[in-house]
């Protein structure tokens, strides 16, 4: 049972990776195309403000077979180190107050209704949200959210919490100082940085593990890192291996 999702950002003044490769929604219709030519589904969580800046291209990705799910409005906008620990040291997260967090959910869910998507799944941007984050999201008629690290989803208080159990690639890949520890397929993706290929081998040795301990896995591909990285090379080697097992969207998933 394979969950494949992907984070699409807005145009992000600065992002160092959509200098090199442009918006990440033409990179979102690449991996979406090669998904298709393998016959394979996903959840891609987006920006609300994709919406206004690319229409457009998010109309685009409806034609494919593909979960739209929201990932805040803009990132917290203008977001750097100071405010961002002042928001942990206060509101014990770097997503903010309840009044801001209720306000940039909102405000994204509103957002996709433009397009008449009445979303149901949610991932908080850099996973940081919190209980108060959670209890808006029920309120909102969220069902599934991908916050978590964790061997199995688990549903709490309304919502179904799709844990996150292979390392992903942003935050593990291509680029950092290389560690032996990390080559464990176990491996947390804070410990340090691999090469693509490691982490490929990693993310193989633990969906065969989850396969044969009937544990869902869900995995995080960002479609502009593949882009970056390799023109999405490496991707379709890991779609290619993801084809022998059976796919789902959140949307698809029960406890």
């Amino acid at each position: 049972m394979i969950y494949l999702t992907g984070d699409v950002h807005s145009k992000i003044q600065g992002h160092w990776e959509q200098k090199i490769a442009g918006s990440e929604l033409d990179a979102s219709k690449e991996y979406l195309e090669i998904l298709k030519k393998y016959k394979i589904s996903c959840t891609l969580f987006l920006n609300g403000k994709c919406i206004e800046e690319e229409y457009e291209k998010v109309r685009e990705l409806l034609n494919y077979n593909v979960e739209i799910g929201g990932h805040t409005y803009n990132n917290f906008g203008k977001m750097n180190p100071v405010k961002g620990y002042i928001n942990r040291k206060i509101f014990g997260c770097v997503y903010g107050s309840e009044r801001y967090q209720k306000k940039d959910i909102d405000k994204t869910i509103n957002n996709f209704k433009k397009i008449n998507l009445n979303i149901k799944s949610w991932r908080t941007h850099a996973f940081a949200s919190n209980d108060k984050t959670f209890k808006i999201l029920k309120n909102n008629e969220i069902k599934y959210v991908s916050d978590l690290f964790g061997e199995r989803p688990f549903e709490k208080e309304e919502l179904i919490h799709m844990t996150m159990n292979i390392p992903d690639d942003v935050d593990t890949i291509s680029y950092g100082q290389t560690k032996p520890e990390n080559k464990n397929p176990f491996a947390s993706c804070v410990k340090g940085r691999i090469s693509a290929e490691e982490w490929f081998e990693i993310l193989k040795k633990r969906v065969i593990y989850n396969e044969k301990n009937k544990i869902p896995s869900v995995i995080l591909i960002h479609p502009i890192t593949m882009k970056v990285l390799d023109n999405f090379k490496l991707f379709e080697e890991v779609v290619k291996f993801l084809k022998k097992y059976k796919c789902y969207k959140f949307e698809e998933f029960k406890i």
